[in-house]
């Protein structure tokens, strides 16, 4: 018997101005870590820090074809205001785009903003597709009990 210790994300942290661009992102939010010590730019304070599943979506085309830009496993999320609306969709599926909101202090920061109803049809089919494909996969694979 081998033992596995916990190991940090292997995924990459989501840099949110790389995805102002993009026509939507699909989150799949899978768990939160609290209070998580960090230091930016000579600043030590802590933040919460978000894993998730992120499909990409840049172009109309990729939207259309139900194709993918990119598929980020085990992103680090730790934008406060992303985490904060992806902590209550841990286990469920989150569709929005990234965008930089100015607050009433001078100051900004990222923020979800909505999709279009077409962009959320096109999404839900990809996330439809995709999910109905794993099933069949799962039913086809041999028992092992």
């Amino acid at each position: 018997m081998t033992f596995t210790f916990a190991k940090p994300s292997a995924g990459e942290f989501f840099k949110p101005a790389e995805h102002m661009n993009d026509l939507a992102l699909l989150i799949e939010p899978k768990s939160i870590r609290k209070n998580v010590p960090h230091t930016y730019q000579g600043v030590s304070s802590v933040r919460d820090e978000l894993t998730a599943d992120i499909t990409v979506f840049r172009t109309e085309e990729s939207l259309d074809k139900a194709q993918p830009s990119r598929v980020i496993k085990g992103a680090t999320i730790a934008h406060k205001y992303l985490v904060a609306d992806l902590e209550a969709a841990i286990g469920q599926v989150f569709l929005g785009v990234v965008t930089k909101k100015p607050f009433k202090n001078g100051g900004s920061g990222f923020v979800w903003k909505s999709v279009d109803p077409s962009t959320e049809a096109k999404a839900a089919n990809y996330f439809t597709n995709r999910e109905a494909a794993i099933s069949a996969a799962l039913d086809d694979a041999p028992d092992f009990d």
